[in-house]
């Protein structure tokens, strides 16, 4: 009776993110990924450090980024790049202007096909010289918020899949902090080397350890909040129709009883209003249980006004029909007194 209904998906796409794709003529010798989420979950700062060699020297375009946001362009305008602490001008693989991208395809080993950059892939263009250089990257970055469930769940994916087509691959460092509670946290990385995940981890690989690595965050809710959340609203119906109707019952059988002139507008304004309040309650209930939710509630519960529009013409002709069962039994139980003539004879 009470299905909620929602034509729009539960996942609202945060950031793309990913290590980037290396030239043939570069070694990557580490890269050291830190990342600092902010309080709330809602926004991650990456910052990216490629140690590398390069074999020659000369003009290239050493390392590309597969870096947007589905919505927006927030990831472009955050996102710095810097070449042995130089700042370098940041290049977007699509020009609108032209029509054509920059980029050529790059090759996918495991697909043995060619492949081309997203529109929104970055790059830059440099004059490297022969030997070691530090390429450091920084960029802004918003979760995948999945609301599938009562409170949302925060999602930071990043791609490590490219490193697959990097001409050698040295090590990983990954350090991870947060603002938040870490016993709410998960990771597909395994033991950080303190042991246990806490807000200030770090993980050290020789080796590729996921194709993504996943950060996800979601706040259980509350006691109070789960125990709403269990509650059907089928029992909060059933109790509520049978507290407001036990309330009408009496306030109408009183009225019988004293013979009152208002027992008619005490049937019908609550065969009108008893229903509404009822149903009412039952809507109320899942926005009193995002209030208790707070700012990690996911307000995603559909059509919610349907529990009025289509529940009030179910719900009206039973309870009219109960209470004019009712209204006939008082009638019978309380006739009116008749004024009877006695005449004398």
């Amino acid at each position: 009776m009470f299905s909620y209904a929602n034509m729009a998906s539960p996942i609202i796409d945060g950031t793309n993110a990913s290590t980037a794709y290396s030239s043939k003529d570069i070694d990557i010798l580490s890269e050291n990924i830190d990342i600092n989420i902010a309080e709330g979950f809602n926004q991650a700062d990456y910052d990216v450090t490629y140690e590398i060699y390069s074999a020659k020297k000369g003009d290239r375009i050493p390392l590309v980024f597969e870096v947007f946001d589905s919505i927006g362009n927030d990831a472009d305008k955050s996102f710095i790049v810097e070449v042995d602490g130089q700042a370098v001008p940041v290049l977007i693989n699509y020009d609108y202007e032209s029509q054509s991208k920059s980029l050529p395809a790059y090759h996918d080993p495991e697909t043995d096909t060619a492949v081309p950059f997203n529109n929104d892939a970055k790059y830059f263009e440099i004059n490297l010289s022969e030997g070691n250089h530090v390429i450091n990257v920084k960029y802004s970055a918003h979760p995948t918020i999945d609301r599938s469930n009562w409170t949302n769940q925060y999602i930071y994916n990043y791609s490590l899949k490219p490193a697959k087509t990097w001409k050698s691959f040295g090590n990983l460092t990954v350090t991870l902090k947060i603002a938040d509670e870490s016993q709410y946290l998960k990771t597909n990385l395994g033991k950080p080397l303190g042991g246990a995940l806490q807000a200030d981890s770090k993980w050290v690989f020789d080796h590729i350890p996921n194709d993504v690595l996943d950060i996800s965050y979601r706040q259980p809710p509350s006691s109070l909040a789960q125990w709403l959340i269990d509650l059907d609203g089928r029992v909060v119906f059933l109790v509520s129709i049978m507290l407001f109707g036990f309330m009408h019952y009496r306030s109408l059988r009183s009225s019988h009883k004293k013979h009152s002139k208002q027992a008619k507008a005490i049937l019908w304004s609550g065969v009108f209003i008893v229903p509404l309040i009822v149903l009412i309650i039952v809507f109320y209930k899942i926005y009193f249980i995002d209030w208790l939710l707070g700012e990690h509630a996911s307000r995603y519960h559909g059509y919610t006004i349907f529990i009025i529009v289509f529940g009030y013409p179910l719900v009206l002709p039973f309870y009219l029909l109960i209470m004019k069962l009712c209204d006939s039994y008082f009638k019978r139980v309380f006739p009116r007194d008749s004024k009877i003539n006695v005449k004398k004879a």
